[in-house]
């Protein structure tokens, strides 16, 4: 099986997982209780984590004239974040149906809202972020897609990603990502050697916290002292 064919059957897949986990949030009178604390818990979440992006991000440097593409988990919540000032975003999530979710949860002029078919991206972007998906991937196909969305990555890359768990935690935590799917997790050096070394992209900022780290990572032409 190639890297399409996996790539397909894994959107489907986490695809049908987001959105029963969202659409409680767009149709209020969807899913039970329990299903309905559980897309609230999802849409905390992802405010914090566009708290977290944006605070890494320089409006004038980072968001001027520049044309954004984020990987969207189906909330809208970080591209509608993004879409300030003179900035165009395209939001691509796994499938079409979460990205009509998206859409009616966070509709705004700025943001297109479109879905993976299968890679998420053919052209290029001045800056690219990921609002946690990459997490959501195996492995293997994490790191395919990292390498791919670097290729299409004019000046900046930013995104997220859960650090390997030290061993004692691994055996007593049970803390998940989104509180609904168990995050792949990479090793520090493993990212900074697949960002800096396979994907040609030299990391200006990075910040650990809670196990998770959060980085910016630059075209070496853009690169500035």
């Amino acid at each position: 099986m190639n890297l399409e064919e996996q790539l397909s059957i894994f959107l489907g897949q986490i695809g049908e997982k987001l959105e029963k986990l969202i659409r409680p949030l767009a149709v209020p009178s969807a899913g039970d209780k329990e299903e309905q604390e559980a897309a609230l818990r999802f849409k905390l979440y992802n405010e914090i984590l566009a708290e977290r992006i944006n605070s890494l991000l320089d409006p004038g440097r980072d968001l001027a004239d520049c044309r954004i593409l984020v990987l969207e988990n189906g909330t809208g919540i970080l591209s509608r974040s993004l879409a300030q000032g003179d900035v165009d975003v395209v939001a691509v999530a796994p499938t079409r149906e979460l990205a009509r979710l998206a859409r009616r949860l966070n509709q705004y002029p700025n943001v297109i809202y479109r879905w993976f078919d299968p890679f998420p991206v053919t052209r290029e972007f001045d800056l690219i972020v990921c609002a946690g998906l990459l997490a959501m991937f195996p492995p293997d196909l994490a790191a395919a897609l990292l390498v791919s969305l670097a290729g299409f990555c004019r000046r900046k890359l930013l995104l997220e990603l859960p650090l390997t768990l030290s061993w004692y935690r691994k055996i007593f935590s049970r803390e998940k990502i989104t509180g609904e799917f168990e995050p792949t997790r990479f090793e520090k050096e493993e990212i900074f050697s697949l960002l800096e070394n396979t994907c040609g992209l030299l990391i200006s900022e990075h910040r650990t916290d809670n196990n998770r780290i959060l980085l910016k990572a630059l075209r070496k032409a853009h690169f500035v002292h």
